[in-house]
């Protein structure tokens, strides 16, 4: 099975999990007013010229090592391109927009998602670590007394803890359900469904409850309580903060699948507007939020309503593009073109291999142009990059890497030398810190998962690895633009 001989490669212990630092116990960033005036001046100018802010509404991140998962943001796309491949009437051009599900994507446990980050949030007056998602909408978390299902039989499970779930909420909604008007004029309570390709779920009632992070808080959030769940969490995250957009909601008027979606305005553009109509009147903040990630946790934040106060160079701004998909729930005939995911241009991506003196003719630089779009995923945590450049790419280790079976993911000598590499968007350089091109967390007999995987079908993702030692800026405003600029200092 694919998921045992991934398991087996990683060797992650049973499923257990190595919390790197605990969140409490990160510093806070260095105040801006605590940096030279040069260093002040710069970093203020450089988030002016983009349109931007620095904001006191940040909180660290915690970067805990979890067992193998769902590629959460490859499964949405791949259910996106699915729907719209049965719902439409002609087919879709070129290639890359065919859903051709490999054996490495469908079962959707390629152990990529082995590092990730977590964040401090209040959901109803309860506090819990959640994951910050962008390739997630919906913002959920496990309550008290759900039923927990085996994977395959769809039985309850010998135990609830199975699923990985961390601390449960107690309770219901505070500002109680959301309902809308079915087709038959009837009110019906609003559902969340999510369905995974591995055949994992998860389902519960959606109502309205407070939010708060990092300093922020936005009432009558929609939400959804998990009754059922068939999971495989990370045993220390009690669900996801949803940080995508209105188009990957996955509200439906009903208890199933084949209900209508109900779509709704998501954590962010709540924030943003208060009612998710337009406007500004009755947000909390302005419709921006940002990452700042590192392997050191101590530097690893996120912010709302601006970016956290660490220095910058220049950012590149680049728009996000609407997907054409299935609007539907029920496979019918009525594709959209709409924001789902945070999809953008890549210019070009470039490597070359570590410099050395004996072998000069292969630090010569490459570049791969005439790219796929890209979805910027904070859930992922490596990179997934067409066959062709990630397999050049992982070529460039010394020693070379080599692809794992599941057709996804490469492995390296964990003490190899990685190769330089920048993604160019927007006109500008984004350099990749060449500790992230390795994961020392995943080693095992001396081997370790490299920060480049492959994609497939246009499931291309810049993840953690791209992000991490940038701040990257998801603005959902009137612009609907990523931003990216390069850390410069602590």
């Amino acid at each position: 099975m694919l998921f045992d001989s991934v398991r087996r490669f990683l060797a992650l212990g049973g499923g257990s999990l190595v919390a790197l630092h605990p969140a409490s116990a990160t510093p806070p960033p260095i105040p801006l007013e605590d940096r030279t005036p040069l260093q002040l001046e710069a970093t203020r100018q450089f988030a002016a010229s983009a349109g931007l802010s620095i904001t006191d509404n940040h909180h660290t991140l915690s970067r805990i090592q979890r067992p193998p998962g769902h590629l959460r943001t490859v499964d949405a796309l791949l259910r996106q391109q699915k729907n719209l491949q049965e719902a439409s009437p002609y087919p879709t051009q070129g290639d890359d927009n065919d859903v051709d599900i490999p054996e490495g994507i469908a079962g959707l446990r390629a152990g990529l998602n082995q590092v990730e980050y977590l964040v401090r949030a209040e959901v109803g007056g309860q506090e819990f670590l959640v994951i910050p998602d962008t390739g997630s909408s919906d913002t959920w978390v496990a309550r008290e007394g759900f039923e927990c299902l085996d994977q395959f039989g769809r039985r309850p499970a010998a135990d609830r803890s199975s699923c990985g779930f961390g601390p449960l909420y107690h309770g219901g909604f505070p500002g109680g359900k959301a309902t809308e008007i079915d087709g038959r004029g009837d009110e019906v309570d609003v559902q969340m469904h999510i369905s995974y390709l591995s055949g994992d779920f998860l389902n519960g009632p959606m109502g309205y409850a407070d939010v708060t992070v990092a300093r922020v808080t936005v009432p009558r959030q929609q939400i959804s309580l998990i009754d059922v769940a068939s999971f495989d969490g990370d045993g220390v995250s009690s669900g996801i903060l949803g940080l995508g957009l209105r188009g990957l909601t996955s509200g439906f008027r009903g208890p199933k699948l084949s209900d209508e979606r109900a779509p709704y305005a998501p954590f962010i553009e709540t924030m943003g507007n208060g009612s998710g109509s337009g406007g500004r009147e009755g947000g909390v903040a302005d419709p921006v939020f940002s990452f700042a990630m590192s392997r050191d946790e101590s530097r690893s934040y996120i912010a709302f309503g601006g970016v956290p106060p660490v220095q910058t160079g220049e950012y590149a701004v680049v728009p996000i593009q609407k997907v054409r998909s299935s609007g539907s729930g029920s496979g019918k005939n009525d594709t959209r073109t709409d924001y789902f995911f945070y999809d953008i241009t890549v210019d070009a991506i470039r490597w070359s291999a570590p410099s050395s003196d004996s072998s000069p003719a292969n630090t010569a630089s490459e570049t791969a142009e005439n790219l796929p779009n890209m979805l910027v995923d904070s859930g992922t945590t490596i990179n997934l990059f067409p066959a062709e450049v990630a397999a050049a790419i992982n070529g460039a280790f010394r020693p070379p890497g080599a692809r794992h079976s599941d057709g996804m993911a490469w492995t390296v000598p964990c003490d190899a030398e990685p190769p330089a590499l920048e993604v160019v968007v927007g006109g500008r350089a984004m350099r990749t810190d060449p500790r992230s091109m390795i994961l020392p967390e995943t080693e095992y007999k001396g081997r370790c998962l490299s920060g480049i995987g492959t994609g497939h079908s246009g499931a291309f993702i810049l993840g953690d690895t791209f992000m991490q030692e940038l701040v990257v800026v998801f603005d959902v405003s009137e612009k609907m633009e990523m931003k990216f600029a390069m850390r410069t200092g602590a």
